[in-house]
């Protein structure tokens, strides 16, 4: 795959991402101005905390893409695209709870760049 391809696929992917966010944000927040309210409430309800909520919900998407990746073959329920864009939206929320933890600072990320 060329840069040009790679660099059209990533725009492509998040703006996907960005449009099932926004899509999805009213039903999972139910109003709430908290982006993180979702993974706080079934964990006051289930006795996990939030970043294991969080987790089951993103290790969703993880899984039908590591089927995909090792058996191209498989039957997936959503469609791919919708499974690498709503992972790349877990990742966002998972660095958002541990910021919000004080576990991980935004403003600190641009001395990573390249990290592994």
């Amino acid at each position: 795959m060329t840069l040009k391809d790679y660099t059209e696929t990533s725009t492509a992917l998040i703006t996907l991402a960005k449009q099932i966010e926004d899509a999805k944000r009213p039903a999972y927040t139910i109003g709430d101005a908290d982006v993180l309210a979702n993974f706080k409430r079934i964990a006051s309800r289930t006795g996990l905390t939030p970043g294991q909520v969080l987790a089951v919900y993103m290790l969703k998407h993880i899984d039908a893409i590591t089927a995909a990746l090792t058996n191209p073959m498989i039957t997936q329920s959503e469609e791919l695209e919708g499974r690498f864009a709503d992972a790349l939206n877990y990742v966002k929320l998972a660095f958002a709870l541990l910021v919000e933890q004080g576990l991980a600072d935004a403003k600190g990320t641009e001395g990573n760049k390249g990290a592994d």
